[in-house]
């Protein structure tokens, strides 16, 4: 399961503790978000390596100082990371793209 951010601090902490992040800037009034949770804890259950690959969740109404940061404005955004740096981003409910991205960055990993 994705782990939930609870502070800025603990995003940072992750993020420079594993070599590839997925974030998933979500609001739980937000019917696409709700669509695409499952996708995304199961790629996440899957495809989740210690120190390796994280997959979190940022809700945007509690953490707006992270939404802000980085520019987040329409739920759900996907971000990925890779060594503590933005490589992509998925804007909206596309599980096709969320897949294909994770498929890539689990390919990388394992090379």
């Amino acid at each position: 399961m994705p782990t939930e951010i609870s502070a800025t601090l603990h995003f940072r902490t992750l993020l420079n503790a594993h070599t590839y992040l997925i974030a998933d800037f979500y609001a739980t009034w937000c019917p696409p978000c709700k669509q695409i949770a499952p996708i995304y804890n199961q790629l996440s259950t899957t495809h989740s390596s210690p120190a390796t690959f994280a997959f979190v969740k940022v809700n945007v109404d509690e953490q707006r100082e992270l939404a802000s940061q980085y520019g987040v404005t329409a739920m759900p955004t996907f971000l990925v990371f890779k060594n503590g740096q933005k490589v992509d981003e998925i804007r909206g409910a596309d599980v096709r793209r969320l897949k294909s991205v994770v498929e890539g960055v689990v390919a990388e990993v394992k090379r």
